[in-house]
């Protein structure tokens, strides 16, 4: 390799002084020595040990500190084991202030031995007494101790200066100019940034700015007047800390940023530049606990956002990740390697991450960091390969040290000598490493457990994020503005005229119904142009009040509307979790609620702004699958008289829990379920009558992510969803799909059909409110095209097969969820190769006719398991109309258990009812007749077919 002129002049120095005998060396003539022989002023003055980092051999250089020469004559050197030394010749004296070089293999001056990485250099007089030592470590960056100032404390030399006088202090940088990024984030349970300066000036932050993932007015908010920050300083903005809005009124930080468990933070200057930003997906935790959890840079200032331990106000402490060095390959195999394993519960970004061996100075140039975008997921390995990602070689006595991108070591492994097949963890990732009988790169260990398949399915993975399964595109519904700057909520109601789309504003509480068609157009319903304003009823007759925070939004069978709010506009440092009652026919601009829950005391303590953020109600006959917390069996209305015929689910932006409410007429509620959808945040829900599955849809803060759940009895099934590749990620905070009557077919009469859904985005006028697709509900082919009404008879059912004839080998791929409830709706994924067909079900061991349906656009197809069916194993198979097998899938039906108190908000259950029911009757059809992903018969128009229906949201309408 090259080398700097300064190196190459030492050198040069350093091969003059070697031939150089007898004469004092760099010193003046002087007296003789003290008679006892005595010499306090010498000492080991610099040591050069890597050849390979400067091109000067391994050298040893002595200074005399003292006012006297002094006669080293018989003086020796040597390294740790003190057996070899390298002897000074006769008559050599060392001048006061004079340096003295010995190098490896030199003449006369010189040593046998080499200087390792990490060493001992020990000076001895003629009489063998130790004069002077240093025990140094291979962390010099140059591979060079030395003292500074000469005869002074060791440090890191900044250059090779054997001969002369040493360098240890590094160039001098010009001052850095003072400048501000974030450097801490706590989401919870307290919200709080920190922010720091690594210049080497203060910063004005007079009206810096600071957002979330929101760009409206009320997520604003600004530093106040005089603020500033020190050079090298660190600036922790709490909850409570006072800045100022955007018209530059006084305001809490916590008012204005509510920092949920899917957010970001932006900072920007004074012109509106963005500073600086960081986005997230989760809570920060560690071992569960979110209090002791922040999101810092490590190292402060420069390095990228980790899990870290909470640090305000002091240097961050990042929590390295869960990673193990799993297997060694040193010597025998194609290339050396070392494979890490993700021991941890979340993905690791490996992007930029190095190995290095023990020479960390010397092979500096011989590692190419992994490749951007490389992620491990849990339970997942990563191999280090030679000849890939470094050019040394592993030795027998060595060690692997793993660094990510920042510099910062994660894990590292150090053996004395070569294994004879590959040192390996048994258990993997966790145990003691052993000399493996079996070399298994990138798969599991050989631990002695027989045969590793490296394809195993039950490696823990992150959940599979899927396609939308609807069409790509989206289009702009409001291309003209039409609502409100903070665009929230939105829910679907099925009428005797068409179908309505209900959608609130959460910075003023304002409402509109819309009436909405196949195409996913939208208009003001007549007289809604404005919309209503709802208000708590604390505040009725003051109009000025700035009312709730309304950001949910759904109606139920009662033709109420029910609203979701976080928090009184009016005191917005407060949460306040509370779902209002309205009557959307009463009389506007402003509309009192009715009836008003407060479930605050029954959710997690979260920060004001990260409250509730949605609310859907889901009729009663929809959650035969819902298990009820209370009592750990399937859910049963009965118990909860008074709450009407269904539950209310809402969910908190904070924790992305989604929890189901009976809501009772007196105020009083009771807590039934909790499902964790594995989002960061949750920002919008809906209940799908056509798919029988409950959405739950986060915002920007995760991509727009989206999960479906479905209710099965035991653990709910959930799926994760991409939003459409033609969808910004927008701060969507509501969503609603369409009903079946919207169901549409093109080109006609196909067997499948879409339908409509809805996204409406905060902070977007125009562009709110959006519009994609969905598949729709199942049109069978009438027996008369001329006539709609007349559905083809499915024929009669093909005799069930043998249960012993279902075996592994013809289960062909379909799936369904693992658990299930007795009278639960199961949805059974034959494949999209099966859409449109009828098919036909059994659930077995008893064969039991499940009836027959057309399987769904997305390839699945709902059965209804009976309400007697017992608890245990069973089978459920699916044939096509001839009696051909489509396949089958194992579910174990939960036995019910009872017991357990209700969980009550106000007291005990109430028991009285929740007023009349105005909307469509559940009659109870089976669903198989009525083709699995529909309900009630709808006709589309002449020559389109039947499409089934299962809305239960009409008003006036009957069955």
């Amino acid at each position: 390799m090259p080398f700097s002129p300064s190196i190459r002049r030492a050198s040069a120095m350093v091969a003059a002084l070697a031939v150089t005998s007898g004469a004092a060396l760099l010193a003046t003539p002087g007296a003789a020595l003290a008679a006892d022989g005595a010499a306090p002023g010498v000492v080991v003055n610099e040591i050069v040990y890597d050849t390979v980092t400067h091109g000067t051999v391994d050298s040893i250089e002595l200074f005399n500190a003292s006012s006297d020469p002094v006669d080293v004559s018989g003086w020796a050197v040597m390294d740790d084991k003190r057996v070899e030394r390298g002897t000074i010749p006769a008559n050599t004296t060392l001048a006061a202030g004079g340096f003295l070089v010995l190098q490896k293999d030199a003449a006369p001056l010189g040593f046998p031995f080499g200087l390792g990485k990490g060493d001992e250099v020990v000076l001895v007089d003629a009489a063998n007494a130790v004069v002077d030592s240093y025990a140094y470590a291979a962390t010099a960056p140059l591979a060079d101790w030395s003292r500074c100032a000469d005869g002074g404390a060791w440090a890191h030399a900044t250059a090779v200066t054997l001969g002369a006088a040493n360098a240890c202090a590094a160039p001098e940088e010009p001052a850095k100019p003072g400048s501000v990024v974030l450097n801490e984030v706590d989401s919870g349970p307290a919200d709080w940034i920190e922010l720091i300066n690594p210049g080497e000036s203060a910063v004005d932050l007079s009206g810096y700015e600071v957002r979330d993932n929101s760009d409206d007015d009320d997520h604003r908010w600004f530093f106040a007047s005089g603020a500033s920050i020190a050079a090298g300083q660190r600036l922790v903005v709490e909850a409570s800390t006072i800045g100022a809005d955007a018209a530059g009124k006084p305001l809490e930080f916590q008012a204005a940023i509510g920092i949920g468990g899917s957010d970001s933070i932006r900072l920007f200057d004074t012109t509106g530049k963005l500073l600086d930003e960081y986005s997230w997906n989760g809570h920060p935790a560690i071992d569960g606990n979110e209090a002791a959890a922040s999101y810092a840079r490590c190292p402060d200032a420069t390095g990228p956002f980790a899990l870290a331990r909470v640090t305000p106000g002091a240097a961050n402490d990042c929590v390295l990740p869960a990673i193990a060095i799993n297997e060694v390959e040193s010597n025998g195999d194609a290339t050396d390697w070392v494979e890490v394993i993700n021991t941890g519960t979340t993905s690791v970004d490996l992007s930029g991450w190095t190995l290095m061996d023990n020479d960390p100075v010397g092979h500096a140039a011989d590692v190419t960091p992994v490749a951007s975008g490389t992620v491990l997921a849990p339970g997942a390995r990563f191999v280090f390969d030679g000849a890939t990602h470094f050019t040394f070689g592993l030795g027998g006595a060595d060690v692997a040290t793993i660094r990510n991108a920042a510099g910062i070591t994660v894990v590292e492994y150090s053996w004395a000598a070569h294994a004879a097949v590959t040192w390996a963890r048994c258990p993997e990732g966790t145990g003691a490493f052993i000399d493996a009988a079996t070399s298994t790169k990138g798969a599991a260990n050989a631990c002695g457990t027989g045969p590793t398949d490296p394809t195993d399915p039950t490696d823990p993975t992150e959940p599979v994020v899927a396609a939308w399964p609807g069409a790509a595109d989206v289009t702009v519904v409001d291309e003209a503005a039409m609502f409100l700057s903070d665009s929230s909520g939105l829910d679907t109601q099925q009428t005797a005229d068409g179908v309505v789309l209900w959608a609130v504003d959460n910075g003023t509480g304002t409402f509109w119904k819309l009436d909405v068609k196949a195409d996913g157009s939208a208009s003001f319903a007549d007289g809604w142009a404005d919309g209503k304003r709802v208000r708590f009823q604390r505040d009725a007759g003051l109009p000025a009040k700035a009312g709730p925070d309304t950001e949910g939004i759904t109606v139920a069978n009662d033709g109420r509307i029910y609203i979701a709010s976080e928090r009184d506009n009016a005191d917005k440092g407060v949460n306040q979790n509370t779902i209002l009652a309205v009557d959307p026919e009463a009389a506007g601009p402003d509309v009192v609620a009715a009836q008003e829950w407060d479930l605050t005391a029954s959710l997690p303590q979260v920060a004001a702004n990260t409250g509730l953020e949605a609310v859907e109600w889901v009729a009663d006959s929809d959650l035969k699958g819902l298990v009820d917390a209370n009592t750990g069996a399937i859910y049963d209305p009965a118990r909860y008289p008074g709450h009407g015929d269904g539950l209310f689910f809402v969910a908190v932006e904070d924790n992305g829990v989604v929890y189901a409410y009976a809501l009772n007429a007196d105020g009083s509620f009771a807590q039934i379920a909790s499902i964790d959808p594995g989002l960061g945040g949750v920002m919008a829900l809906d209940y799908d009558t056509v798919l029988d599955r409950l959405w739950a849809v986060c915002d920007n803060g995760c991509e727009g992510e989206a999960a479906r759940i479905t209710l099965a009895g035991a653990e709910p099934t959930v799926e994760h969803l991409a939003r459409p590749a033609g969808m910004p990620n927008l701060n969507n905070e509501g969503f609603a799909t369409a009903p079946a009557s919207l169901s549409s077919a093109a080109p006609a009469p196909s067997l499948v059909t879409t339908r409509p859904v809805w996204w409406f985005a905060d902070g977007e006028k125009p562009g709110a409110l959006r519009t994609g697709t969905l598949p729709g509900a199942v049109i069978t082919d009438p027996t008369d095209p001329t006539d709609p009404t007349d559905p083809t008879d499915p024929g009669t059912a093909p005799a069930p097969i043998d249960e012993a004839l279902l075996t592994d080998a013809n289960r062909g791929g379909v799936t369904a969820p693992a658990t299930a409830a007795p009278g639960a709706k199961l949805p059974v994924n034959v494949g999209v190769a099966h859409a449109g067909e009828t098919v036909w079900g059994t659930v077995y061991s008893t064969p039991t006719s499940l009836g027959s349906a057309a399987v769904g656009l997305d390839g699945v197809v709902t059965v209804t398991l009976p309400d007697t069916l017992a608890a245990g194993a069973h089978k459920v198979a699916i044939q096509s109309a001839d009696g051909t097998l489509i396949g089958w899938a194992p579910i174990t039906v939960a036995a019910a258990t009872g017991g357990g108190a209700s969980a009550t908000g106000s007291g005990s259950v109430a028991t009285s009812g929740s007023g009349s029911t105005a909307g469509l009757a559940h009659t109870g059809a089976d669903p198989w007749t009525a083709l699995s992903v529909a309900g009630a018969l709808l006709v589309l128009g002449a020559g389109a077919g039947v499409i089934a229906l299962r809305r239960r949201r009409a008003q006036g309408v009957a069955e």
